[in-house]
């Protein structure tokens, strides 16, 4: 890594960097890290204090075809799209239609399935929020994912997600501990459709993404989704999820989407997601007034290295500070994301590859990117 930023350094001072092409910098110091990693494509955005947003594309969205990435891509955002089910509920608290403090059972405990979830009579929507429930991912059960393999086309209700974990016993009591699960938010979209009655993503899209002109966000219901970006990952890998590659055929994903629902559930415009952090993180997705406290309240998370809030991962960087925001996978994507309070800086990067080499160097490359940016001023 040291090798490289000297790499990414060096070629800044023969830009003459400085102080008067950030934009030739950031595009510079992208292609040196695609050029490194050997990542198909990617795509980063830089939201700096005063919202003036840059976003860069490098290598290729399509290699076989030899369609070059384009900053118009979407790319898949995986667990990403928690910050708009996140922010749905945030207002929804704001308005006095639920409470972070109410049972899930408030909503959901006439379902006859209800009461066979782990911590069934103790969950919260503070729990499902933080990961703190003590329910388990159904997303990589050996049966879901022989059921996934069965059908592409499949179109996956709530309860049929939820059917994977019902009677696991609990790792610990509903608030005492943490594990990761999409199946906490896939409970938080049933909630949000009870509530509104609305469905989920008509419900965020008048709520959050209309408001904030997030127009790029395009529901994963749909498997002709314009301008995505191949995927690429190896067939029969670990977190291949058992789908076939390639990811996309004639521009229609052969693989099944839809089942992500509100634990991920959205293709998008990596500059669209900056945005919507931008927005969240600044009071405009929800008002903060009386919900920031609670917001930013954290859980230790060491399963994700950081800690976790409601729908918002923390991290501390040495010699940067403190980071928050969310990534996300999918298999064929990566993406980080993170907004840096002190200096009301955004940060958000998407890989079209989940191989693992280029996994495993993904976050450093992010943090490359983050680290020269803030090391030196961007806004001349």
């Amino acid at each position: 890594m040291k090798k490289l930023l000297s790499s990414i350094l060096l070629s800044l001072v023969c830009l003459g960097f400085g102080y008067t092409q950030p934009n030739k910098i950031i595009q510079s110091a992208l292609d040196s890290i695609l050029s490194a990693s050997d990542y198909p494509g990617l795509v980063f955005t830089h939201i700096d204090s005063n919202n003036h947003v840059r976003t860069f594309a490098s290598g290729w969205a399509d290699k076989e075809n030899q369609v070059e990435m384009a900053t118009s891509h979407k790319l898949h955002g995986g667990s990403t799209g928690k910050k708009v089910v996140s922010a749905v509920v945030m207002q929804l608290i704001s308005e006095g239609k639920l409470n972070l403090e109410d049972r899930s059972s408030k909503f959901l405990g006439d379902y006859a399935w209800y009461g066979r979830l782990a911590n069934a009579k103790e969950i919260t929507i503070r729990n499902l929020l933080q990961h703190t429930s003590g329910i388990i991912r159904y997303e990589f059960k050996d049966a879901f994912l022989e059921d996934l393999k069965k059908d592409p086309t499949r179109v996956w209700k709530p309860e049929e997600l939820l059917s994977y974990v019902l009677d696991d016993e609990p790792p610990f009591e509903a608030g005492s501990g943490f594990t990761y699960a999409d199946t906490n938010y896939i409970l938080l979209g049933m909630i949000i459709e009870q509530i509104s009655g609305n469905d989920f993503y008509s419900e965020a899209n008048r709520r959050v993404l209309k408001p904030l002109s997030l127009t790029s966000f395009s529901p994963t219901s749909n498997d002709a989704i314009a301008k995505m970006a191949q995927g690429y990952y190896t067939e029969g890998s670990e977190y291949a999820l058992g789908f076939k590659a390639p990811f996309l055929v004639d521009g229609r994903a052969q693989n099944n989407m839809q089942f992500e629902w509100t634990g991920g559930g959205y293709f998008y415009e990596n500059a669209d997601y900056a945005r919507l952090l931008k927005s969240i993180y600044e009071g405009e997705a929800f008002d903060m007034t009386q919900l920031r406290a609670d917001f930013f309240s954290y859980v230790n998370a060491p399963e994700i290295q950081g800690s976790y809030g409601l729908g918002v991962i923390k991290y501390e960087f040495p010699g940067l500070g403190t980071f928050i925001g969310h990534s996300g996978f999918f298999p064929g994507y990566n993406t980080a994301g993170f907004y840096h309070a002190e200096s009301r800086q955004v940060f958000t990067m998407q890989i079209n590859s989940t191989e693992m080499p280029q996994l495993r160097r993904f976050f450093t490359d992010y943090l490359g990117m983050v680290r020269m940016i803030m090391n030196y001023d961007m806004s001349k």
